[in-house]
């Protein structure tokens, strides 16, 4: 697809600057061998696609409890509150990829603007950003909060140019999540696919701008 210069970089979180291994770790360490997390990210994206289609919208941290409660069922697990409490905090305390830190600062270097623009609710992404210390490389954190509905749903996207006062052409959308990629396509962002587990695009037989494999790719080709 054709490429032309932008002035911003937009960022999905979950699973693009934040990975998932130490919340499987403490799934792990709590039911061993069960596709728990596996079954609960899936089933958060179902209950997000499903109540934006319904209309019945409730914050990501509300769907992230109702997922876990659904994938605990489908499993036939019994969780302590002890147990549901601690697996839902380490939604607060995922880690960032190794490259984020030293992708963001290159990239405000080159006089970059930066955003988030999430499913996650603005109490998850603010007490994830602080946790790393990346809250202050960002000019602005979006949530799916102000539209009430989930990614794809293109009003989700048009936050990002009204925040920003900027066409969409003018800004790199960053996303490892196909579905994601689909969207902001579909919307006008330029798009890099993230793709960060080595997997097969699955966005509609819609084709990115840019693939990378990490941030720092990235840089290489801005």
């Amino acid at each position: 697809m054709a490429r032309q210069a932008v002035d911003a970089i937009v960022f999905d979180v979950y699973g693009t600057l934040f990975g998932f291994n130490r919340l499987a770790e403490r799934a792990r360490a709590i039911v061993g061998d069960l596709p728990l997390l596996d079954r609960w990210r899936a089933k958060q994206l179902e209950h997000s696609f499903l109540r934006t289609i319904l209309g019945e919208y409730v914050d990501f941290w509300r769907v992230t409890e109702e997922a876990l409660d659904a994938a605990c069922a489908q499993l036939e697990l019994e969780l302590t509150q002890e147990e549901r409490a601690h697996l839902l905090h380490g939604w607060l305390e995922l880690e960032a990829f190794p490259d984020v830190g030293a992708a963001l600062e290159a990239f405000r270097e080159r006089g970059l603007r930066l955003a988030i623009l999430s499913n996650g609710s603005p109490m998850m992404l603010e007490a994830l950003l602080d946790a790393v210390g990346l809250r202050t490389r960002f000019e602005a954190v979006l949530s799916v909060d102000a539209v009430q509905r989930y990614k794809p749903s293109p009003a989700v996207y048009a936050l990002a140019p009204a925040a920003l006062i900027l066409r969409p052409e003018r800004i790199l959308f960053c996303s490892s999540n196909g579905f994601d990629v689909a969207g902001a396509l579909r919307f006008g962002f330029q798009v890099c696919w993230v793709n960060r587990g080595n997997a097969k695009l699955d966005a509609l037989g819609k084709h990115p701008h840019y693939a990378v494999h990490s941030l720092l790719e990235l840089l290489e080709h801005l």
